[in-house]
């Protein structure tokens, strides 16, 4: 018996004690165990924060092996002592996203939006890891936590790691550590063929980019908000009949009536242009991975596509009408958030007539909160409307009428921006103008009456370079 418990005795392993070293990092619990030690310093290889394949990451400093005792080296003597670890300087368009051990330390797990690992770190007391990669949006959470925190990674984010869990905080700059470069492989490039084609399938069918980019329940919303607010408009327009003058078109309860429907129809019309150009940005957004904005504040020059829309008084029935302005505008920045520029050109034609307009605008920007912004803005339209087509007969002794007039329309107004991208924002604009010296004409039949004060609202988009 003693001889048999002695053998037992030799055979069996040592007991782990406290001072054994542990895995550096590793695989997600459920993901398959590396093939051999030399993996352990990769990644899966679908770990793209969009939708292709990744090439497995390479480790500038990789963590050395938990079964084996890292080799003695000689550290390179200074003046003062050993030369400081120096990470390799990110390369062009590669963003930085920076992990370090406070406290303990802990584990954490690196996903894309769309749940792809990108990796599982363990981060010591102090310890630094940098990953490097394409900007974007990422996710970053506990191994045992359900959901995680979205940090967005433009040029370089900070991450502390500890028992309290995860926090953004304020990079202070550049810290030594490892680095792990994530590079798509050049068929994971090709195949990102989403960032063209889903915003122009969204311009085909409102949602239906969202739906290649796998948003399903984002890409329905789109397409009922656009149903909803089309069927909307359609009905309202058909149930307005010009025809009907059974009374006259100025009592009062019929012009209520018109001027209610006419109302209506411009603010489902503008609620339409916004979502229809928001989902279009939206389908481009999310093939990119990236839902926070950045706006770009220091642009210098900006150009708007704007729909002006305001009720105006007719003859006959309908006795109220809706008159929409699309124009076109380019503002300079000449100072920070005080621009100047040409706003508000376009062509317009009518029966017997064409008019031409312009003018320049003061815009001050007075919020910048996020993706939002919001300007005060003054300025004047000119128009000038010239006679088409051969002059009207009039009889002997009395004056042609006048062939051209000139309308000066001042107007103030404020400007509210929402970004959907870094340089592209929808636009909601409401303006208070009157004309002076002239009527103002707008297409087909539509005119008001100088020196009308007139509550327009406008709908458009940004561009900004």
């Amino acid at each position: 018996m003693l001889r048999c418990a002695l053998i037992v005795a030799l055979a069996a392993p040592p007991a782990a004690g406290p001072s054994a070293p542990g895995v550096p990092w590793g695989p997600l619990p459920g993901q398959p165990a590396p093939l051999s030690e030399g993996a352990k310093g990769q990644v899966p290889a679908d770990m793209s924060p969009g939708t292709g394949a990744l090439e497995q990451v390479r480790t500038d400093s990789p963590a050395a092996p938990a079964s084996e005792a890292p080799a003695p080296r000689l550290e390179p003597m200074g003046p003062s002592g050993p030369a400081p670890v120096v990470a390799p300087p990110p390369e062009p368009g590669e963003a930085t996203l920076e992990l370090s051990g406070a406290g303990q330390g802990g584990q954490v797990i690196v996903t894309s939006p769309r749940g792809k690992l990108l990796g599982s770190y363990a981060v010591g007391p102090g310890q630094t890891i940098l990953l490097r990669g394409a900007p974007g949006e990422y996710v970053v959470r506990s191994p045992g936590a359900p959901h995680g925190l979205v940090v967005p990674v433009l040029e370089r984010t900070h991450v502390q790691v500890g028992p309290a869990g995860l926090a953004v905080v304020r990079d202070e700059g550049p810290s030594p550590g490892p680095v792990v470069r994530i590079g798509r492989t050049a068929a994971a490039r090709d195949g990102n063929w989403r960032r063209p084609v889903a915003p122009i399938l969204s311009a085909l069918v409102p949602g239906l980019g969202q739906m290649v980019n796998r948003e399903y329940a984002r890409g329905a919303g789109f397409l009922l908000g656009a149903m909803s607010l089309g069927a909307g408009a359609l009905g309202l327009a058909l149930t307005r009949d010009p025809s009907d003058a059974a009374t006259p078109g100025a009592h009062g309860r019929t012009f209520a009536a018109d001027v209610v429907g006419a109302a209506g129809l411009g603010l489902l019309t503008g609620g339409l242009h916004l979502l229809y150009m928001a989902q279009v940005m939206d389908a481009y957004a999310g093939a990119i991975g990236k839902r926070t904005p950045k706006p770009h504040t220091r642009h210098k020059l900006s150009l708007e596509l704007r729909r002006m829309a305001t009720v105006g008084m007719r003859a006959g029935d309908p006795a109220a009408q809706l008159y929409a302005d699309w124009n076109v505008g380019v503002l300079g920045q000449v100072a920070p958030r005080f621009s100047v520029g040409l706003t508000d050109l376009g062509l317009k034609f009518g029966p017997g007539r064409a008019a031409l307009q312009g003018g320049p605008r003061l815009q001050y920007r007075v919020l910048e909160r996020g993706r939002v912004w919001l300007s005060l803005a003054a300025g004047a339209i000119v128009q000038g409307a010239f006679a088409s087509g051969a002059p009207p007969a009039v009889p002997e002794g009395e004056e042609p009428p006048r062939t051209a007039v000139v309308a000066a329309i001042p107007y103030g107004q404020l400007d509210l921006r929402l970004f959907i991208l870094d340089r592209w924002s929808i636009d909601i604009v409401p303006r208070v103008s009157a004309p002076l010296g002239a009527a103002r004409y707008y297409r087909g039949d539509g005119a008001i009456p100088k020196h009308a004060v007139t509550l327009e609202l406008g709908t458009g988009l940004g561009v900004y370079f």
